[in-house]
């Protein structure tokens, strides 16, 4: 206001000699080179403060001390949003910013023209043509440094982008990793509390080598004892986790032949090693840890 004032001083003095239609004429001339000045000021601060709420947007979707934030949680920026759809929000705004400058630009020559035409064939008015050059050529520098922050901008988003498509990646392949080290310990979990159960004559069991005779004199007195490997495929699978009871074929008596911890069944066996009826158990950690083939032999 103050230099509108001095400007209007000046120019009364140099026309003071004027008609009073001129000198009006001149005044208002002044004023709207004034106006022209304080639009393009505005047009050049408005695209400042734009700038700045972009960065401060991004400092955001980067999150405390640049880190890039954990997909699917949202920011300050735009709660409901999700980081992906933040750094988009502000790659339009960015997008927003250059047709800012743009049209920054295109003011700044149409204005230049105005004010050119205002001033043409007053003295006066030439030397405040020859300030406002000067106030265009600041804008133009302010311009250019605000394009130099635009780029930079443009290149933190694509930064974060891919950043972010990185971190997608690591949090693809450790899922997947996740999920096969989990079928992995379901399978060894499976494997360890797998049962082998056989129950058959002795002749039948000796024929399918799952059991053997041993020891004994010309033939007499020999031991069913089981077989070193035994072939898997003879016995029936089951899981020690489920398997509470063990029925036996035929109403005769068995015997455990393996070396089960017969102390946890239900029932022991007599003293003469002979159980009838079926198994019941009742601790499977201790009735298996000998021994996960169980062979029990008809008597």
């Amino acid at each position: 206001m103050r230099r509108l004032i001095v400007l209007v001083a000046t120019v009364a003095l140099v026309a003071c000699d004027r008609s009073k239609p001129q000198l009006e004429r001149t005044l208002k001339q002044v004023q709207q080179i004034s106006a022209e000045k304080d639009s393009l000021l505005r047009d050049v601060m408005a695209t400042s403060q734009f700038i700045a709420d972009v960065n401060s947007d991004l400092a955001k979707v980067r999150g405390p001390g640049g880190a890039v934030p954990v997909a699917g949680k949202a920011s300050d920026v735009e709660n409901s949003l999700t980081p992906e759809q933040q750094r988009d929000a502000i790659r339009a705004k960015i997008t927003e910013l250059s047709q800012r400058l743009v049209e920054n630009e295109s003011k700044l020559a149409a204005s230049r023209a105005r004010v050119k035409a205002l001033a043409a064939g007053n003295v006066a008015l030439g030397a405040q043509l020859t300030a406002y050059d000067s106030t265009i050529a600041g804008f133009k520098s302010i311009i250019g440094n605000q394009k130099s922050q635009i780029e930079a901008l443009t290149e933190q988003v694509n930064t974060l982008q891919a950043e972010n498509a990185s971190l997608k990646q690591e949090k693809s392949q450790l899922a997947g990793e996740k999920v096969q080290l989990t079928e992995s310990l379901a399978e060894l979990i499976a494997e360890r509390n797998k049962v082998y159960i056989v129950i058959g004559t002795r002749d039948e069991l000796v024929k399918r080598h799952v059991v053997e005779l041993s020891g004994g004199f010309l033939g007499f007195g020999k031991t069913i004892v089981p077989v070193r490997d035994p072939d898997v495929s003879q016995f029936t699978v089951a899981d020690r986790t489920i398997l509470t009871q063990v029925p036996f074929p035929t109403g005769k008596p068995y015997r455990i032949v393996s070396r089960q911890d017969v102390e946890s069944l239900d029932t022991p066996p007599g003293a003469d090693g002979r159980i009838k009826g079926g198994l019941k158990i009742v601790n499977a950690d201790k009735f298996w840890a000998a021994s996960k083939f169980l062979i029990v032999v008809e008597q």
